[in-house]
């Protein structure tokens, strides 16, 4: 169970998530064409899919190494300094993420002690900016596999 979810976690939700923007804003053009009005609702809802998939995008594109990166001098390297170099590179963005995590927890808890709700939806706007916390979470978890993948392939060379 635990391999299914570390396997297709990212991919469930970001299906998930694209399916119900693709239905809220073809609702949203039938009902503003076809039916002559609107759903109040539709469009908020699908912007606050849109940016939980786009940060959950972050992490799946780290868990399939399909970020765009600079292979100038890694391509160059083999065997064990090729591998210290992607630990070196996974650690510094492990840094970068985990400070997003940080800022953006404190921007979360900031936004839920004020209070502040969405115009149409009226859910708390803390759930809307706790994206890249969580999703930059991911990333770290990502990247502390990746680097265990490293690690592993160093010893095989040993």
């Amino acid at each position: 169970m635990l391999k299914l979810i570390d396997d297709h976690f990212e991919e469930t939700l970001l299906v998930l998530l694209l399916s119900a923007m693709s239905l809220l804003i073809g609702a949203q053009v039938f009902m503003r064409y076809v039916m002559s009005d609107s759903l109040t609702w539709s469009e908020e809802l699908a912007r606050y899919c849109f940016i939980w998939a786009t940060y959950l995008g972050v992490s799946y594109g780290v868990k399939r190494k399909a970020h765009i990166c600079v292979t100038a001098v890694s391509e160059r390297l083999s065997g064990k300094p090729q591998h210290y170099l992607h630990i070196f590179a996974y650690l510094m963005f492990g840094l970068f993420a985990f400070l997003v995590m940080k800022e953006g927890w404190a921007l979360s808890m900031k936004i839920f002690g004020f209070g502040q709700k969405s115009s149409s939806l009226g859910i708390y706007m803390g759930w809307i900016y706790l994206a890249p916390t969580i999703s930059f979470g991911l990333v770290v978890i990502r990247l502390l596999q990746a680097i265990a993948e490293e690690v592993r392939s160093i010893g095989q060379e040993a």
